[in-house]
């Protein structure tokens, strides 16, 4: 267990580390200010009733590299956020009816310490780090099936997701390989951003008595103009529930043609740690009630001990053409996803406890396991739950010099539903930048998707709890 009051004082030294280093220091920022607002669903399956459709956010970044020797630098990427939320809305005997605005934690600033680490290089081959950081060795861009230790990427905005995993590091660059070996503590416990407790669940508030970490070890090496990187990872409930000790990873990208980049990105485990609903729980409510008092949840962790290999892959490819635009398309297959015989049970779940709600009926768990993670707020929580997904993007900057463009599609294959992301920003001066979002859900063709037990088509995009969410964005860098 790490105590706050050690972490105070750390915070305020490297955010604080221009009054003190003089010239080996580099200190950035921002200040930004976000307004979403979201037209919930109260219409739908899922509740809206904690859902704010109006929600502002304003953040105050700080970026510092401390370099007090040659071969040591320390980083901190640290933000204070403030979040305010209102006009919550839900479905009260038929009717769309406002709801009293609640404070939460939520509306109070916060720490977010997205990256926090010390770097020294004891020889040309021989690194260490040591803090937070965000590592990702997989190729992918929407999606990295081998990620196994950062929180969750929002694939409307890959870059938008900075926070990273509390790491030690030890890396040598050799000739012709990169060999790498990471241990991740995983984080149980913090409060407002600051971690408070690794490992070990305390006595207080004994979830379990495991201990929860990650291994992992890669080699890097460039075969061939081709970026290749093999990975083996060991570790226990760290980022899921997975308990089978050992996990295999692989990643390949190559450029053909100088503009045209391929890339594939897999992990190899037995078993899942995947929830999948429990279809006798979902026959009536009488059966829901019994799951909830017998193990508090209508989903169950049926594959964790399974001996088959399940695995993840992506395929992808991206293209930049000569006026700077980028377009990028890409393939995830999860063959550990979600069935439609485990949609079709899903979506009973969501009528069994809509009708549950309307009734006033309590003590049932949620119908959807939370996906929400570390660092800040996220624009789009995004858990691949299904088999089969296309990624899509196509990107245009420089449009009068000072516009950017962007679209983004995310698709589920099995029932064709999605969500479409445009996005403008304008780069008003050096120093500000302007940007406007939209997240569309769309449902799929009727023909494809699930049907409840009330009758009710029901697709993955097209039962999210809002109908669509508008941001803009303002932010000013110094």
């Amino acid at each position: 267990m790490i105590p706050v009051r050690r972490l105070g004082p750390l915070l305020l030294v490297l955010c604080a580390a221009p009054a003190w280093a003089g010239p080996e220091v580099e200190a950035t920022g921002y200040l930004a200010g976000r307004f979403t607002f979201t037209r919930s669903r109260t219409w739908g399956l899922l509740p809206t009733d904690d859902q704010p459709q109006a929600q502002g956010l304003l953040e105050f970044n700080t970026q510092v590299k401390v370099s007090p020797r040659p071969r040591s630098f320390g980083f901190s990427d640290v933000s204070l956020v403030a979040n305010r939320s209102g006009a919550y809305h839900g479905w009260r005997d038929g009717r769309d009816v406002a709801l009293e605005d609640r404070p939460t934690a939520a509306a109070l600033p916060v720490v977010s310490l997205n990256e926090l680490y010390w770097s020294h290089e004891f020889a040309p081959a021989l690194h260490l780090l040591v803090g937070k950081k965000r590592i990702t060795w997989g190729s992918g861009m929407a999606f990295n099936p081998t990620d196994l230790l950062n929180p969750r990427r929002d694939p409307t905005d890959p870059t938008f997701q900075r926070a990273g995993a509390w790491v030690a590091q030890l890396e040598a660059p050799l000739e012709p390989l990169t060999l790498t070996l990471l241990a991740a503590p995983t984080l149980l416990m913090q409060s407002a951003g600051i971690p408070t407790q690794f490992l070990y669940w305390p006595e207080y508030d004994k979830r379990d008595t495991q201990t929860h970490y990650q291994l992992a070890a890669r080699a890097y090496a460039l075969v061939a103009e081709t970026d290749l990187n093999v990975m083996a990872f060991y570790g226990n409930r760290s980022v899921d529930a997975y308990e089978h000790p050992w996990r295999f990873g692989l990643s390949a990208s190559r450029y053909f043609f100088t503009d045209q980049e391929l890339h594939v990105e897999a992990l190899l485990q037995q078993g899942s740690p995947r929830s999948y609903v429990k279809p006798d729980c979902v026959a009536t409510l009488g059966n829901a009630f019994g799951c909830a008092q017998q193990s508090g949840s209508l989903y169950e962790l049926r594959r964790l001990d399974d001996e088959a290999v399940l695995p993840r892959v992506l395929v992808g490819t991206r293209r930049q053409f000569t006026d700077e635009s980028i377009a990028s398309l890409e393939y995830l297959y999860q063959a550990d996803g979600w069935t439609r015989a485990d949609y079709q049970a899903s979506a009973d779940a969501l009528v069994l406890l809509r009708d549950a709600r309307a009734l006033g009926v309590p003590g049932l768990p949620s119908a959807m396991p939370s996906t929400q993670g570390d660092g800040l707020p996220v624009r789009f929580a995004f858990e691949p739950r299904g088999q089969h997904y296309l990624f899509a993007s196509y990107q245009r900057p420089r449009i009068r010099d000072d516009f950017t463009a962007q679209l983004v599609l995310v698709a589920n294959l099995l029932d064709l539903s999605t969500l479409w992301t445009p996005s403008l920003s304008w780069s008003a001066t050096e120093w500000m930048t302007l940007s406007a979002f939209a997240f569309l859900p769309l449902p799929g063709p009727d023909a494809l998707a699930v049907k409840a037990s009330d009758g009710t088509h029901v697709s993955e995009y097209g039962a999210l709890p809002f109908a669509g969410r508008g941001m803009v964005e303002a932010r000013l860098f110094y």
